[in-house]
């Protein structure tokens, strides 16, 4: 099973690295670099994943190992929490900005009213 470990090992290398990336992305304020970034650690995510499950049980990892794997799954809640506040603070950005206009109370918008011709 070394080879698994040394798959392992070298995909959770990509895995914290692409990390880093989409934390400078988060701090940078840069939509399309984030969204790369994003994309990246996805696609090197799903094949850290695969490779771990692909290792029958990950009782063959050392507890430095396993540090390492909870370690990063807790940046990635953590990110997620991150552009959850991040989008929020956007939509209230853009909200003050765009205030949406006010219905009408007794008329739809765009009516004239009506008046009584005597």
């Amino acid at each position: 099973m070394p080879d698994t470990r040394n798959s392992t090992e070298s995909l959770l290398v990509e895995v914290e690295q692409q990390l880093d990336v989409v934390d400078a992305g988060l701090m940078a304020g840069e939509p399309d670099a984030l969204q790369r970034a994003c994309a990246a650690l996805r696609e090197v995510a799903l094949s850290f994943a695969r490779v771990l499950e692909a290792a029958l049980s990950a009782e063959v990892f050392d507890h430095a190992f396993r540090r390492r794997i909870d370690a990063v799954a807790q940046r990635l809640a953590t990110q997620r929490q991150s552009i959850a506040r991040r989008t929020v603070m956007v939509e209230r950005a853009l909200a003050s900005i765009f205030r949406p206009q006010a219905e009408a109370t007794y008329a739809r918008l765009g009516d004239r009213p009506t008046f009584a011709s005597h």
